[in-house]
């Protein structure tokens, strides 16, 4: 658990739920600033994911049809998040306009019967008379005087006929079906030019009874002049398809409630809100002046509102329930009502005089309509959602090139912002996976209708949705479910065959099984909103709890109503009912219908079931009545846990206990923000520290395997006692030396200050003064002074913590980190300073008694050639030897004195290197004690070539020193997000030292402040890209340190394995010279050769012997270097 809460993906995501929770539960959606607040960090974690998308996860462009598929992918997926951002920006600004109408209705009221007269027209196809009939009663029975209602029926009924004219309403109809609903609009606006002829025209679709105070409410906004239509949303009291079939009615919000609820109130903020095509009320002289309703696209309500913009007339939205309707009633229907509004919206695009081609319409209203336009353009984007798992299975094709870690820092934080922001800006009208199956159910039709509508955007036919049709069995729609099964087939295959095929895993695999998991649990849900459940067959009830008076042949008692409809009621049961036979009539007493007579249709745990049996004038009152209840059963707003648990449920599982999952919500909450806190106490963004590009050899270059090391001190190599003093000196008063040792000790001491600013502050601050003031002021630099011209005291003292940075984003932590990385370095400087010296001053030594070797070799040879030059000085003065002889010989000894002062030289030079290495002068016959060749040092054994990285300190160094260099660019990614700090200070302040701490005197004080300098000009940017150069050279200098590392211990290595037999070489032939040298010295005595020849045979030897001695010499300093190399202090196990 510790290692996952360590990544820098699972901090971010903590944070970054930590932060939507806190603005979830804190933040109004009613106040600009916290919509622009929520929006900005949505919308900033959208375009880093987008930017991260295409920049990092794209395919190399040789990949056929991999690389196209990613990049339609990508170009759908950039398509929904620029959506995304658009509706964040709209989201900023919304307009309420109920107070306008408000005023609007009190001033139309008072006017009594002078008001502008109103026709409604009710658009109708197919419609069975008891859709109709609920519409037109609620339509007669609207609170308005001047109101007149007309019927349009499209599809010349008759019976429909007869029943306008026996309700009083007028009845229009037309020879053909010309141009669909905009056909039939435009028929009834030029019949009732005629007759009525109303400045204002409400429109109803068939299935929308209005409320009673519909006009009044509307008509007031009319007032502004530019005001050419009103619309209101539209609510349904039955429950749509999904909400039916996912058995979450109650729980979850039919899809337009986002629409109508959140966006329209965004859009009429910029005078851009859209006409619904049903409960608006238009003004007839523009819409007459525009040529009537518009024709060119299936949509004609969309396109009225930008008919009506082009000629400077606003739309104006009025957000409240003012008419009830019928949602469409089969998951057929439903699509292809979404399928309708998606080949309308394409269609206007299209058009030349169309918000997007035509003229006269404001960047402000086309940005709108791309808007609208977007939504369908994105619906593809479902569909690849879905099937991206499948084609990697079974093809691979992978539409995402990221491992799980890259997307779960640069995809979840805005996936999990975005879900947040929906959930808060829709007021609970938007979930997780209800929504994205809402989405998934008619992406597949609409994204085949956006094909055909690129192919061919014209003269395809108007579809009706169907209302009121008999739903009273179960419909397997086979189609879609085989789409949805198919694909949930294909997704559960190919995600098993990975994961337990027994193959390693890789990145990509991981990603899209999360992936196919998430899109199993989508197509679950769209399966089974495929599948219709029956709907009751009576009428649609409301929840009603009204008390209620029930009189029966046995007498007359009280109940309460549960539900009521048009054509019976569902009341409390009780003693009353038990007493009466199923059939046996009753009467209840509805308010304010008045007494209803009804029979007792049955009897259950819920309740008694009533049938009402009034007559036809009373049924009409019910219905006025009933549709004015607002249907509380169908959700305006979600309830998660419910929703989810009706989702268990239809998908076959139980559903758990309500207690349950609030306690599970309890602890689901807690352990996040326990999370969140772990996270923010200790949240870095140092980024994790990269493996250096080293290729480390398996064995030394030379030589058979090397034995394994161990470390042993310094003592232990050196075995020569007055070496040892010698160091143990050099360790102690080198000047050099005690320079690395008091850099190591400063950047201790930085280090120790970087870690104290991870701790508060604590201060404490007093002031004492006598002064005098004006009324002008004082003098004083304290304050607390009287401004009446009197002398007084003033003492005041404080204590507390002043501007402590509280480090949510690790800056201070990440300085600690850098300043302990580079106290590291310099210890390991320091150690590799020591094990410098070591080396330097036993090399030094080393040479000396070389030297001191050649020097005693040199004497001896001087001594003997001057005693040879003797003898034949004394020859030739009798005769016995030529001058030239003399001379030869004069020239061998001066030779050899050249010698010997080049060797005096040397060992006084070795000596004086001792004197700056040890600190102190050494005594003059250093090294002359132990004879040479006799060893001052031990064997050392290498080890393996990977063991050098963590022993030798220089390296150690090196390292630290990339650390640090990590640490920074944590420190200065966190300069790029707020600096937040803290005071807090208690005190008193007052004019008498006693009374200074008394509890009327003293005070506290808590200051939260927040720093983020917007605009820089790229100086906290380039301070990051400095510290990630800083970091790049930081490790091409310890990848540089670690190859000299390697070579330097390799090339000793190797001379090591080479000098030895050169040794053995130089001493046979030493030897060899000895028995010559030997061999010619008794001939030369015996008179067998001369002097000269004999000395030549000396001379050679001399030479050798000094070879010798060199080679000695380096095989010595060869194994202090080994020493060295290998980081010192290290011997065979």
């Amino acid at each position: 658990m510790s290692s996952l809460i360590a990544t820098p993906e699972f901090q971010l995501n903590a944070l970054i739920a930590g932060i939507a929770l806190l603005l979830m539960s804190r933040a109004s959606v009613e106040r600009i600033s916290h919509r622009m607040l929520f929006g900005a960090l949505t919308a900033l974690l959208l375009l880093r994911y987008a930017v991260w998308r295409v920049v990092a996860t794209m395919p190399p462009s040789d990949l056929g049809f991999g690389t196209l598929f990613a990049w339609v992918f990508l170009c759908f997926e950039l398509t929904a998040i620029v959506y995304t951002l658009m509706s964040i920006h709209m989201l900023v600004r919304r307009r309420d306009n109920r107070p306008q109408a408000d005023r609007g209705e009190a001033a139309l009221r008072a006017r009594g019967e002078q008001v502008p007269a109103v026709d409604v027209f009710i658009c109708t196809y197919n419609e069975e008379l008891a859709v109709l009939e609920k519409t037109i009663i609620a339509a007669q029975a609207i609170d308005y005087p001047q109101l007149k209602v007309w019927v349009l029926d499209d599809t010349r009924r008759d019976w429909l006929r007869d029943y306008c004219e026996r309700r009083g309403v007028h009845y229009a109809r037309r020879p053909d079906n010309s141009h669909a609903k905009a056909g039939n609009l435009n028929n009834g606006l030029r019949l009732s030019a005629d007759v009525t002829n109303a400045p204002f025209i409400l429109v109803l679709d068939a299935d929308f009874a209005p409320q009673r105070e519909i006009v009044y409410r509307m008509l007031g906004l009319f007032e502004d002049r530019r005001v050419g239509l009103v619309q209101t949303p539209q609510f349904y009291y039955n429950a749509d398809p999904i909400q039916h079939n996912l058995r979450a009615t109650d729980s979850w919000v039919d899809e337009q409630r986002v629409f109508f609820d959140v966006l329209q109130p965004a859009k009429d903020a910029a005078d851009s809100a859209f006409c619904v095509g049903t409960s608006f009320i238009v003004r007839r002289d523009l819409i007459t002046a525009a040529g009537g309703f518009p024709v060119g696209s299936v949509c004609e309500d969309i396109h009225t509102t930008y008919l009506l913009l082009r000629r400077g007339h606003v739309t104006r939205w009025l957000g409240e329930r003012l008419s009830n309707g019928l949602s469409a009633e089969s998951i057929v229907d439903y699509i292809n009502q979404r399928s309708r509004w998606c080949l309308g919206t394409v269609q206007l695009a299209l058009l030349p005089n169309g918000p997007l081609r035509g003229a006269g319409y404001s960047l402000s209203a086309r940005l709108h309509f791309l808007h609208g336009l977007l939504h369908w353009l994105g619906k593809p984007f479902m569909a690849l959602i879905m099937l991206a798992p499948v084609l990697y299975w079974y093809a691979g094709v992978s539409a995402f090139h990221a491992t799980p870690q890259a997307f779960a820092a640069y995809g979840l934080p805005p996936l999990m912002m975005f879900w947040a922001y929906s959930y808060w800006i829709s007021q609970r009208r938007c979930l997780p996976v209800f929504s994205e199956v809402s989405q998934l159910v008619a992406a597949m039709a609409v994204t085949g209708t956006l094909v055909s509508a690129m192919l061919r955007p014209f003269g395809h036919p108007f579809k009706v949705t169907a209302k009121g049709l008999d739903r009273s069995r179960t419909v397997v729609h086979w189609k879609l479910v085989a789409v949805f099964g198919g694909l949930f087939v294909a997704l559960q295959g190919g995600g098993a065959s990975a994961a337990l095929g027994g193959a390693a895993l890789t990145p990509g695999d991981e990603l899209n099984l999360v992936w196919t998991g998430i899109a199993l649990v989508l197509c679950l849900g769209a399966l089974m909103a495929c599948v219709d459940l029956p709907r009751p067959e009576q009428e649609e009830r409301f929840p009603w709890r009204a008390r209620t008076r029930v009189r029966t042949a046995a007498g007359e008692g009280d109940s309460r109503f549960v539900n009521i409809a048009a054509d019976g009621a569902l009341l409390e049961g009780g003693s009353l009912f038990k007493r009466l036979r199923v059939g046996q009539p009753l009467e209840v007493y509805v308010d304010p219908v008045g007494w209803l007579p009804a029979l007792l249709a049955g009897r259950s745990s819920a309740g008694a079931e009533l049938r009402f049996a009034g007559t036809e004038a009373q049924r009409e009152h019910l219905v006025s009545h009933v549709f004015n209840v607002v249907p509380s059963h169908v959700a305006v707003q979600v309830r998660p846990w419910r929703a989810a648990s009706a989702l268990f449920a239809s998908a076959g599982f139980r559903s758990p206990d309500a207690g349950f999952v609030r306690l599970s919500l309890r602890l689901i909450l807690l352990v996040l923000a326990a999370c969140v806190l772990l996270v923010v106490s200790g949240c870095n963004l140092t980024p994790p520290m990269k493996q250096p590009d080293l290729t480390m050899p398996s064995q030394w270059p030379a030589g058979a395997a090397r034995p394994a090391a161990e470390p042993v001190d310094w003592r232990g190599f050196v075995q020569d006692d007055e070496l040892r003093g010698l160091i143990s000196t050099a360790l102690s008063r080198n000047r050099d030396l005690r320079v690395y040792a008091a850099k190591a000790r400063e950047a201790r001491a930085v280090y120790a200050a970087s870690r104290a600013s991870l701790f508060p502050p604590l201060g404490l601050s007093a002031h004492a003064q006598r002064a005098q003031t004006t009324p002008q002021g004082s003098l004083s630099p304290v304050g607390n002074l009287p401004s009446d011209g009197s002398v007084s005291n003033s003492f005041d003292v404080q204590a507390g913590v002043t501007s402590y940075e509280l480090d949510f984003f690790g800056r201070q932590q990440s300085g600690a980190q850098q300043g302990g990385s580079l106290a590291d370095a310099g210890d390991r400087d320091y150690a590799a300073a020591r094990m410098n010296l070591v080396g330097e001053v036993s090399n030094a030594y080393l040479t000396l008694r070389a030297d001191r070797a050649l020097l005693s070799m040199a004497d001896s040879n001087a001594a003997g050639l001057a005693a040879n030059a003797d003898m034949i000085g004394r020859a030739k003065a009798v005769g016995g030897a030529a001058q030239l002889d003399v001379y030869r010989a004069q020239s061998l000894l001066q030779n050899a004195r050249v010698r010997q002062e080049e060797y005096r030289m040397r060992v006084a030079q070795d000596l004086q290197g001792l004197n700056v290495l040890v600190g102190e002068s050494v005594p003059p016959d250093t090294g002359a004690a132990r004879p040479w060749p006799q060893r001052s040092t031990a064997q050392v054994a290498p080890g393996m070539p990977s063991s050098l990285l963590q022993r030798r300190p220089d390296l150690l160094a090196a390292y630290a020193r990339v650390e640090a260099a990590n640490s920074g660019v944590g420190a200065a990614k966190a300069a790029m997000l707020p600096t937040i700090s803290l005071t807090a200070l208690t005190g008193g302040v007052s004019r008498e030292l006693s009374t200074l701490l008394s509890g009327s005197n003293s005070s506290w004080a808590g200051v939260l402040g927040v720093s983020l300098p917007l605009f820089d000009w790229g100086r906290r940017s380039a301070n990051v890209t400095a510290s990630e150069e800083r970091l790049a050279a930081a490790m091409a200098s310890y990848e540089s340190a670690a190859q000299v590392a390697l070579r330097e211990t390799a090339n000793a290595l190797i001379a090591d394995d080479h000098l030895t037999p050169q040794l053995e070489a130089q001493q046979a032939r030493v030897q060899a010279l000895e028995k010559v040298a030997s061999i010619s010295r008794t001939r030369f005595r015996s008179g067998m050769e001369d002097y000269f020849s004999s000395q030549d045979a000396q001379r050679e030897l001399y030479a050798e012997q000094q070879q010798l001695i060199e080679l000695q010499l380096k095989a010595a300093v060869n194994m202090v270097n080994l020493y060295k190399a290998i980081g010192g202090g290290w011997g065979a196990a």
